[in-house]
């Protein structure tokens, strides 16, 4: 299956648990993991050195990319909208991560609640949780 890894997942895999890296790397061996561009900046910029910023890059790179085009911008203020009228204030970053979940038809692999109350909303978003992975 392929997945389009959220920047939290990437997060635990260089800080979790050694019980949470062992569990991503196993549904990455087992699965197409891509990477969209919010989710490489937001890694790039949380970065702790320079050294760590270059094999961050180099790591992101092993992974298919799957970004917006010019005329997806369109649908992702829709979809803003939409989670707010629906209820629900989400971080642009995200909302960006779901539309291109989406706009490829792929799940979105989060572990995050904002995923959770996006789908309340836009039920055609499919997001998975580590744990959820893990069983299939």
């Amino acid at each position: 299956m392929t997945l389009l890894a959220d920047t939290n997942v990437f997060i635990k895999l260089e800080k979790g648990s050694k019980e949470e890296k062992a569990f991503i790397k196993s549904i990455m061996s087992k699965n197409d993991v891509v990477v969209c561009g919010v989710v490489r900046a937001e890694l790039v910029h949380g970065a702790r050195s320079e050294k760590n910023r270059r094999e961050m890059q180099d790591f992101l790179d092993l992974f298919r990319p799957l970004d917006l085009e010019s005329a997806d911008w369109r649908t992702l203020g829709d979809q803003l909208y939409q989670y707010r009228t629906g209820g629900f204030t989400v971080p642009f970053t995200d909302a960006a991560i779901a539309s291109i979940g989406m706009k490829y038809g792929i799940p979105v692999w989060a572990n995050d609640r904002h995923f959770d109350m996006m789908k309340s909303v836009i039920p055609s978003l499919t997001v998975y949780r580590t744990e959820d992975l893990l069983t299939q």
